[in-house]
């Protein structure tokens, strides 16, 4: 009987270059990806205090466009405005998506296939094409443009999102937990308040955020949906374009970066504390 072991061979000269040129440019490509990402951004901190009207040239340093950002109501009106329509909606999404994941993830039923795939069409499809749809469903029911039309559509692109989050999260779930719940005692809604909620919080918390996000910087549902009294922050400033963007559209993007960093820090730093108690 002859030994039909293979014999190792050592690595080809032309595997060793191309390893020896993998791990030569891979974090040269990374620092340039960063830098085309977050270059804008510093860009945007920068000018948003320069002195001139110009967001290309730099003339001086001065704090006055802060001071036009709160004293502009417009900009505050659709900075209210968005930040409603991303609560409310980011809610909605978060509960529907949850409750689709916990369906999903737990019950065999007949079609979940199907309606697994129906619930993330909208992660597929254009979104002007659901917007579009969306607003012929409006008009045909007769729901006037407004808030509910705003967080309706932005709960609609949003779901399918907080479904695949929370979905992943409830699949890892140790299902003996629950048992081991119900064994001492626990009914169903106590092993589900008590065990399988706060383990899901984390995915729960990050779609809330994510769906948040989406909201507040969405375009295209909030241009076919909006009404009168309910323009968002990216509809005010695009038609900002029609008289020239100032620098006070830079301290406002400064402002909502520095938000979004002071939320993500928290975020961070309460899962931290978590893990360190663990």
């Amino acid at each position: 009987m002859s030994d039909t072991t293979p014999i190792p061979t050592a690595p080809s000269r032309l595997g060793r270059i191309g390893e020896a040129t993998l791990a030569r440019f891979t974090p040269t490509v990374t620092i340039l990806a960063y830098l085309f990402l977050f270059v804008p951004i510093a860009v945007l901190i920068v000018y948003s205090f320069n002195a001139s009207r110009s967001t290309v040239v730099w003339t001086g340093f001065t704090l006055d466009w802060y001071r036009e950002v709160l004293k502009d109501r417009s900009l505050q009106r659709a900075l209210w405005v968005s930040a409603v329509v991303a609560g409310a909606s980011a809610l909605l999404a978060t509960a529907i998506g949850t409750l689709t994941a916990l369906v999903l993830a737990r019950r065999a039923f007949r079609g979940r296939d199907g309606f697994s795939t129906l619930v993330l069409a909208p992660l597929v499809l254009p979104e002007i094409v659901l917007a579009v749809g969306f607003l012929v469903l409006m008009a045909a029911v007769g729901v006037p443009l407004g808030y509910f039309t705003l967080i309706a559509g932005h709960t609609l692109i949003a779901v399918p999102f907080t479904t695949l989050i929370v979905r992943a999260a409830a699949s890892a779930l140790d299902l003996r937990l629950e048992e081991a719940a119900a064994d001492l005692g626990a009914d169903p809604r106590q092993a589900f308040v008590r065990v399988t909620l706060p383990l899901l919080l984390p995915a729960i918390v990050t779609a809330f955020l994510l769906a948040a996000t989406l909201s507040f910087d969405n375009f295209v549902m909030s241009t076919f949906t909006s009404g009168v009294g309910t323009t968002t922050l990216p509809l005010r400033i695009y038609s900002m374009l029609k008289t020239g963007i100032t620098p006070e559209i830079n301290a406002l993007g400064t402002l909502l970066v520095a938000a979004n960093v002071l939320i993500v820090v928290a975020v961070a730093s309460r899962h931290l504390k978590l893990l360190l108690r663990r």
